[in-house]
């Protein structure tokens, strides 16, 4: 080999890797250059939109939940009202039937029909039967007890199988409606943020378009502060699991 030749290759690869070393220095010093300011508010901008896309989603897919949730309670609602209305309804015309009742009986018993006052006490059914045995109970010296049988505990017990379920219904609606003001506020919150997250991409997208540093910077500032509040508020509410 060519001690001259050697000699030279020894002396090149110093100056080759001097070479590219500044070859990549100022390749970095050129994408530094290239990448200002302008593209940090770029970035940061889209970061902030891609959020906001994302949380408006995902906001509006829960106010579209609880929808459902509050349509589902306003059934509920009507029904058990509608239940709770008919029971007194019932027992209404329950209370009615049996003050007539008395009222002929006590006619009869005025004009000492016996016979007619016999006869509807065979009639009398739950829960005026045995509260009229009750209040004959009370009766001194053959005269008829102070009052009606419907002042007695046992009429009021018979009919507390009736006054029961009308609180039953009445309970399960006024919880419905509770549930269903719930769900609409909770889907009121979740349609806000997705209107607020709609601001927020009014103000990163359009910063990106002004001139002017302090403009830009400012713009996104307001973006990214309405996209934390909006953010915080999202998760300051209930959430629906995802069903498929």
């Amino acid at each position: 080999m060519d001690p001259g030749t050697g000699g030279e290759r020894a002396d090149s690869s110093p100056a080759d890797a001097e070479a590219a070393a500044s070859q990549l220095g100022r390749a970095l010093d050129d994408l530094a250059h290239r990448f200002d300011r302008r593209d940090l508010v770029e970035l940061a901008a889209t970061v902030i939109m891609s959020l906001a896309v994302l949380v408006a989603a995902w906001s509006a897919y829960q106010a579209s939940l609880w929808g459902g949730v509050q349509s589902a309670s306003a059934s509920e609602y009507t029904g058990s009202l509608t239940e709770s209305s008919e029971v007194t309804t019932l027992i209404s015309a329950q209370a009615e039937a049996d003050a007539q009742a008395i009222s002929a009986w006590l006619i009869m018993a005025a004009e000492d029909n016996e016979r007619g006052m016999q006869f509807l006490e065979e009639r009398f059914g739950d829960p005026l039967g045995p509260a009229f045995d009750a209040w004959m109970a009370g009766s001194t010296d053959g005269d008829l007890p102070p009052g009606v049988p419907q002042d007695m505990p046992e009429y009021e017990e018979g009919l507390a199988v009736l006054l029961e379920a009308k609180a039953f219904h009445f309970t399960a609606a006024t919880e419905a409606a509770e549930t269903a003001a719930e769900a609409n506020r909770t889907g009121d919150g979740y349609v806000f943020v997705t209107v607020i997250m709609a601001s927020v991409l009014f103000f990163a997208g359009v910063g990106t378009k002004l001139s002017g540093k302090a403009t830009r910077i400012t713009m996104l500032v307001v973006a990214g502060l309405l996209c934390a509040a909006a953010i915080a508020a999202m998760l300051s509410l209930p959430q629906q699991p995802v069903s498929f």
